[in-house]
């Protein structure tokens, strides 16, 4: 949810121009060394990478699971006299390739690769219009071998290998944030990527051939999950402003047909994710939106969702490695429960151990 905001800011930050001459700068570089200090580490199958801010500088720590330390990998700058809250970032699906945005040598918005395991920072793209860092959110492919982000003319995709970007899909109307386009989601072979509209809530998906720039299959929703076999997506959605519904379901986009998991339900629904390898999904489900909720699975051929056991309602959910195992992000404590500030633990579901804390006061989130 927090990355509405960063969506509904970009229309406000970027600023037009008569012309536009090339879409990136410097691209392929090593990061300048006062954007971006990567930190190099291991990546183990489990692990968690938690987005902090100071208000000028950005972190990300690297949380191990089975250990439950963490380790800070990534310090981003933001732009001079521009607040920099918790850097916008995707992860590949091994974790050991980061899209992290921060400012560029030009003080845009710029996206940077980051190798965890070499300690290496590369700018891969700098917008020519875009001042604010936070806007420039972008997903890399779940191999790392590509990138898609929303720049100031509508959506663009490169090589994390380097070289210039090409726009895939041009902004219907930059003035109406319900017509511009926004990635979500690579398919697990790169063939396809989710795209998405909307403004309070995502409202609007579809998803489009990356070969041929083809729209195929739309629906509602905002957050997606892909997988390798049919039914390809997992989606979950809340009603916002402009529209939507609050519901999960699975769906081909191939033929289009759709299996509803929850239907239209009084719930808001988030953090959707297939089981790596059975038919079962994981999902959140709260009262209201911006609000903790329960975690929930529900397999395919089953009739009704299953809560998982939890000591507290959580932010986000995931699967272990494995799929054995459910971690979940909660308020450490009795600390304010709002998503990206204050303290935090990861639960293991069902039953709610804490296999770790963060706490951002600590510039390596360590909790005394």
């Amino acid at each position: 949810m927090t990355s509405l905001a960063t969506l509904l800011a970009v229309a406000c930050t970027s600023t037009p121009q008569p012309e536009s001459g090339p879409p990136a700068t410097n691209a392929g570089v090593v990061a300048p060394a006062a954007a971006v200090v990567v930190r190099a580490a291991s990546v183990p199958a489990d692990h968690r990478y938690i987005a902090l801010s100071d208000g000028q500088t950005g972190r990300i720590l690297l949380v191990d699971l089975a250990k439950g330390s963490s380790s800070e990998v990534v310090a981003a700058r933001g732009s001079p006299g521009r607040p920099y809250y918790a850097p916008p970032f995707s992860e590949s699906a091994d974790g050991k390739r980061l899209l992290v945005a921060a400012v560029g040598p030009a003080e845009r918005s710029a996206l940077y690769l980051i190798d965890v395991a070499a300690g290496r920072a590369t700018l891969l793209y700098e917008d020519e219009e875009i001042w604010a860092v936070g806007p420039l959110h972008g997903v890399i492919s779940p191999d790392g071998a590509r990138y898609a982000f929303h720049g100031h003319d509508g959506v663009r995709i490169g090589d994390t290998a380097g070289g210039p970007t090409r726009l895939f899909v041009e902004d219907e109307d930059p003035a109406d944030m319900t017509k511009i386009w926004y990635p979500l989601a690579w398919s697990i072979d790169r063939s396809a990527i989710v795209l998405a509209q909307g403004t309070d809530a995502i409202t609007k998906i579809a998803v489009w051939s990356v070969a041929n720039g083809e729209q195929g299959w739309t629906g509602t929703g905002s957050q997606v999950s892909w997988r390798g076999k049919a039914p390809f997506l997992a989606v979950a959605g809340s009603a916002g402003s402009f529209g939507g519904e609050n519901r999960v379901y699975a769906v081909d986009p191939n033929d289009g047909l759709i299996r509803d998991l929850e239907p239209l339900a009084e719930k808001h629904f988030g953090g959707v994710a297939w089981h790596p390898s059975a038919d079962r999904v994981l999902y959140t489900a709260a009262d209201t939106p911006f609000a903790e909720g329960d975690v929930y699975t529900r397999a395919l051929a089953e009739d009704v969702p299953r809560r998982v056991e939890s000591p507290k309602r959580v932010w986000e959910a995931w699967w272990s490695s494995d799929g054995s195992r459910i971690y979940a992000t909660a308020a450490r404590g009795t600390t304010a429960a709002t998503p990206g500030v204050g303290d935090i633990d990861i639960l293991e579901l069902p039953g709610g151990r804490v296999v770790a804390s963060v706490c951002r006061a600590d510039p390596r989130g360590q909790c005394r």
